[in-house]
């Protein structure tokens, strides 16, 4: 079964220490966490079946780092 895709652009991603967390605080409780990459926390997903797909996080990064794609069962069929 084909998962949604939780893609964060981490040139684009300033930091949970500059934008205060919002992806994190906006999602439940959890699901959110930040890892350490070249001086910054950065957001990912500890399991991505709690994911909301509410597309909250991605609608209110302040720098639009985050991508939520939904899940991709055998591409299109034009």
């Amino acid at each position: 079964m084909a998962e949604i895709q939780f893609i964060v652009h981490k040139e684009l991603c300033i930091g949970s220490d500059k934008c205060g967390g919002i992806c994190a605080r906006i999602c439940p409780p959890d699901i959110i966490a930040y890892v350490e990459e070249n001086g910054k926390q950065v957001p990912c997903v500890n399991d991505i079946e709690l994911c909301m797909k509410d597309h909250g996080c991605q609608n209110n990064c302040p720098v639009k780092a985050i991508t939520i794609l939904p899940p991709q069962e055998g591409g299109r069929n034009f």
